[in-house]
């Protein structure tokens, strides 16, 4: 079996709410959509690495803290 690696969205939506920084606005900075914000704390979308990478820069936090790693499910072929 090997690892998955995915955006953790929960984080990403915590971060957000502690430092009570508009959707909108983080948005803007990150050259992106609200709706795209939206999409990345719920869950319905994955991330690319340079937005991944905005998005550790615009809130001071490496890029692995938002990375979470679950093991893959060699069953499914």
């Amino acid at each position: 079996m090997g690892k998955i690696v995915l955006f953790d969205h929960k984080k990403f939506g915590n971060v957000i709410r502690e430092s009570n920084l508009k959707q909108e606005l983080l948005a803007e900075r990150l050259n992106i959509s609200a709706r795209h914000i939206r999409n990345l704390k719920s869950e319905d979308t994955s991330v690319s690495a340079p937005l991944l990478y905005k998005i550790s820069q615009e809130f001071q936090k490496p890029m692995e803290y938002f990375l979470t790693f679950r093991e893959e499910d060699e069953s499914i072929e």
